[in-house]
């Protein structure tokens, strides 16, 4: 990476940093601005540095992280963004949670068998999902007709800072929807049955256009600010094959489902977080699935900043547990742009 130190800027060496007392201070980067590079496991970093001018600078992180895609074992799926589709069935209540930028299927109880199932991101704030479940795989004897009325229940899940922080819900009051079936609601059949199938692409289209949609008002965890933190519809089709389900979602803060092991962020003098490692805007660094890196632009104006990391019981440098990134370093580095 080319870039340049400008005249007047505080150096790597010049500024503070707080370590583990038994390990030392890892060679500074001299191509960069400033850094701040773990050298071993269990380590809380800081460094402080001063821009004497408005500065444009590339801050490249690398850490351990992973995603429900990569190793599902590692993230729950509950915690993360994504909706969540209920029906009590008598002798057993079917939970399924599609989670927003997934793949998978989850839930309890939840037989995938035939289910299918397509996200579409209309804008950075919105997402919707697209169902279809066989009745045989709900568990349905027979066919249904429209005098049938299903027990079940709608909700949207929200991750705003790394866990689920809140959760709305067509029937439900609480968020043990899974294990309290009496929230469940009624929904008649009547008047949702379709000729013509949708394609299940997440799509809204014509034929989604003729139902009703059908609002999420109940908070049943957390508190949200207002109806852009989190607000939600659905609505409901079926044939005699598949109960056919569309689900809306605004949410301003769409999260991957994702973790970061280590982490860091920038601060600037007043506190305000500029700058955080995030799982859904790094890459594969190299090495382990698990190395990510990310790299963006800033534009900062003259001031005092306070680099933060912080790494976890593994995979730091020198401790590799499995094949270390590309460039071989675990922490923040700032570059000055020319």
């Amino acid at each position: 990476m080319s870039c340049f130190v400008l005249v007047g800027l505080i150096s790597c060496r010049q500024v503070r940093v707080h370590l583990s007392p038994e390990t030392p201070l890892p060679e500074a980067d001299p191509a960069c601005l400033t850094e701040l590079l773990a050298s071993d496991n269990y380590q809380e970093l800081t460094r402080s540095f001063t821009l004497r001018e408005e500065t444009l600078v590339r801050i490249v992180g690398q850490a351990e992280g992973t995603s429900f895609e990569l190793i599902p074992g590692f993230v729950e799926a509950y915690l993360n963004d994504g909706i969540e589709f209920f029906i009590d069935l008598g002798t057993v209540c079917r939970q399924y949670r599609f989670v927003w930028d997934s793949r998978l299927v989850t839930g309890n109880n939840a037989d995938t068998t035939g289910v299918r199932f397509a996200q579409h991101d209309p804008s950075e704030t919105s997402y919707v999902f697209e169902v279809a479940i066989p009745w045989r795989t709900l568990g349905f004897d027979g066919l249904p007709t429209d005098k049938e009325v299903l027990r079940m229940d709608v909700s949207v899940l929200d991750n705003d800072e790394g866990s689920r922080d809140s959760q709305i819900a067509w029937s439900g009051v609480n968020s043990k929807l899974y294990l309290e079936w009496s929230q469940f609601g009624d929904f008649p059949l009547a008047g949702h049955q379709t000729a013509a199938p949708p394609v299940i692409d997440g799509m809204v289209d014509a034929t989604w256009e003729t139902q009703e949609r059908i609002p999420m008002t109940h908070v049943i965890l957390g508190a949200l600010r207002d109806e852009a933190d989190l607000s939600g519809w659905f609505r409901l089709l079926w044939d005699q094959e598949n109960l056919y389900l569309m689900v809306e979602v605004e949410d301003d803060l769409k999260r991957q489902a994702a973790f970061m092991f280590d982490n860091g962020h920038l601060e600037d003098a007043a506190g305000n977080v500029l700058w955080r490692l995030e799982f859904n805007r790094s890459t594969h660094a190299g090495g382990a699935l698990k190395n990510r890196r990310q790299e963006d632009t800033l534009r900062l104006p003259a001031g005092k900043y306070v680099l933060y990391f912080e790494t976890d019981e593994s995979h730091a440098a020198a401790h590799w547990d499995d094949l270390p990134p590309y460039e071989p370093f675990s922490g923040i580095k700032i570059y000055a742009l020319d």
